[in-house]
């Protein structure tokens, strides 16, 4: 990986449909070039495909939520099964620590958020957090690994 490749991600991470021939005009090489580093770091699986972000609330899901699950090291692939046959479940965590899994939800309503955690605590405990804001929403950190050009000029 080189500073071109981390450019490239750091494109994609912003908007992974931008058309190869834009981000090879804004990075001043050839769109094969682009299409081929692409291409290749997908083979190696730095890039493991694109995903589409919504917005839950615009769709109906206005309520969303952290529930942190401890449970039995036995019960944790059933209560895994449990939680990926709910699509209110979008995204999942095994711990380290106290809580064994943490899952991301969503509901409609408080009585179906209700409703999912009492399915999830079928084999544990649970804290269940409301998500009142999201002041840093899921995103790359790409940035942290793009070398930073300086700022220095040279002496005439």
């Amino acid at each position: 990986m080189d500073a071109l490749d981390y450019r490239i991600l750091g494109m994609l991470s912003d908007d992974a449909r931008r058309p190869f021939a834009e981000l090879a005009r804004e990075l001043g090489v050839s769109q094969p070039t682009v299409a081929e580093r692409v291409r290749r770091m997908e083979e190696r699986g730095v890039i493991l495909g694109s995903s589409l972000r919504l917005d839950y609330g615009k769709l109906g899901f206005p309520i969303s939520a952290v529930v942190r699950i401890v449970s039995d090291t036995r019960d944790q692939y059933r209560l895994e099964d449990i939680a990926r046959a709910q699509p209110q479940v979008v995204e999942m965590h095994r711990l380290t620590g106290e809580d064994c899994l943490i899952a991301r939800v969503v509901a409609r309503s408080v009585e179906e958020l209700a409703a999912l955690v009492e399915k999830l605590c079928q084999f544990g405990r649970s804290n269940t957090s409301v998500v009142l804001s999201t002041p840093i929403p899921a995103r790359s950190p790409i940035e942290a690994l793009t070398p930073k050009k300086s700022k220095a000029t040279k002496a005439s």
